[in-house]
């Protein structure tokens, strides 16, 4: 088993919560003074960076903490109703079958999280849920999971869907899968030099166990 712990980012890489992101950004946007977001932005938001995505949709990272309580507390009214990307659930049935330990490093927060998991049933896959307040502080958690679990960097896995998830995997040294379907459009996420690609939940089987076992 060469990767005997296996980590997944939450938004858009578990749940499929991309149009749930831009309904609350739209809903909070006014009272935060934020950019209205047409449909028609919605394909090229896929290709900005994050930082990139704040700039266009005016938030200041002096107002980020304020910006990310309003929308953590907006998603939690309807967290239970966040449905997975198809096919995601098989996939944790498959890994948790095998006897991979299973885990969530987000930067949601861990009730929003749990929440959907238990809607969709899944929630008992996973050994532990980690909500990391820092937008841009998944390094340091990953850092902590590993002292926390005693393994080698090596033997975690990270599955994200944004340029931050790969960058932090990679700031820490740890394997990381860029899950294709979410936030991110595929070039953008290949620029940040993944360890392997997922186009579908069924690639992050392979990616894990690629002999097929």
């Amino acid at each position: 088993m060469p990767f005997p712990l296996v980590v997944f980012d939450f938004d858009g890489t578990l749940a499929d919560s991309l149009a749930q992101a831009v309904a609350i950004f739209r809903r909070i946007g006014p009272g935060l003074g934020l950019n209205p977001i047409p449909d028609d932005d919605i394909p090229a938001l896929r290709t900005l960076p994050t930082k990139q995505f704040f700039k266009k949709v005016g938030i200041r990272f002096w107002r980020l903490p304020r910006v990310i309580r309003a929308y953590q507390a907006a998603a939690a009214e309807h967290a239970h109703e966040l449905k997975l990307h198809p096919g995601i659930a098989e996939m944790l049935a498959a890994l948790h079958a095998d006897g991979y330990r299973l885990g969530v490093l987000s930067s949601n927060r861990e009730d929003v999280i749990r929440a959907c998991l238990r809607a969709n049933g899944v929630e008992e896959l996973f050994a532990f849920v980690v909500g990391y307040p820092k937008l841009f502080g998944k390094a340091k958690a990953l850092r902590r999971i590993l002292k926390a679990e005693g393994i080698d960097r090596e033997q975690l896995l990270y599955v994200g869907d944004e340029v931050r998830d790969i960058e932090a995997a990679n700031k820490v040294k740890v394997p990381v899968v860029a899950a294709t379907w979410g936030f991110h459009a595929r070039e953008l996420l290949a620029d940040a030099e993944p360890t392997a690609f997922a186009d579908t939940p069924a690639g992050v089987l392979a990616a894990v166990m690629p002999s097929g076992s």
